[in-house]
């Protein structure tokens, strides 16, 4: 891979187009990436495919098999995506995530580790944990409410036990 380093005028660029390049940071109105390794990514408008960018800000976000680890977007649209952390307004999603955060989300099928929305609508969805104030689709979770509560019982009673038995045979005699 070719590796190239800008540094940032006062005035970012109008347009980058980026095909099989590594670059640092990227700052500019409009970023079109192919086959490219990014380190940040500070754009109103991002159309990437076959990628990984380390962050990304944008204002309109469309992704196609691309790995991102945190992406912060207005509008996001995705296939085949990994992403680290996500926060979003409206998003559609196809792919896996350490964490959603998002308005609106639309999707056919994607799997989370946490998901916070307010709307979620989806085919399949499988997430270990999923929070919002309304839920479309077949949702498989991994933590609901009983389970996190027994959970959360049965560890404070292991917990509790175990230091009582430390207390007793490691304590002071008087």
């Amino acid at each position: 891979m070719t590796e190239i380093t800008e540094h940032s005028s006062e005035e970012s660029a109008q347009v980058v187009n980026l095909s099989n390049v590594q670059v640092e940071l990227v700052e500019a109105e409009l970023v079109r990436a192919t086959n490219s390794a990014i380190g940040q990514v500070n754009v109103s408008e991002a159309d990437v495919s076959l990628s990984a960018i380390g962050a990304l800000n944008s204002q309109t976000f469309a992704g196609n098999r691309i790995a991102v680890g945190a992406l912060h977007a207005g509008q996001v649209v995705t296939q085949m995506t990994a992403v680290g952390i996500m926060s979003a307004g409206n998003l559609d999603f196809s792919g896996k995530a350490g964490f959603v955060g998002a308005d609106n989300v639309q999707s056919e099928e994607f799997s989370a580790g946490a998901v916070l929305a307010e709307r979620v609508e989806a085919k399949s969805i499988r997430a270990g944990l999923v929070i919002g104030r309304e839920i479309q689709g077949n949702v498989e979770t991994l933590l609901d409410a009983r389970t996190t509560l027994l959970a959360g019982l049965v560890g404070g009673i292991a917990a509790g036990l175990v230091m009582l038995v430390g207390k007793m045979l490691f304590g002071r005699k008087k």
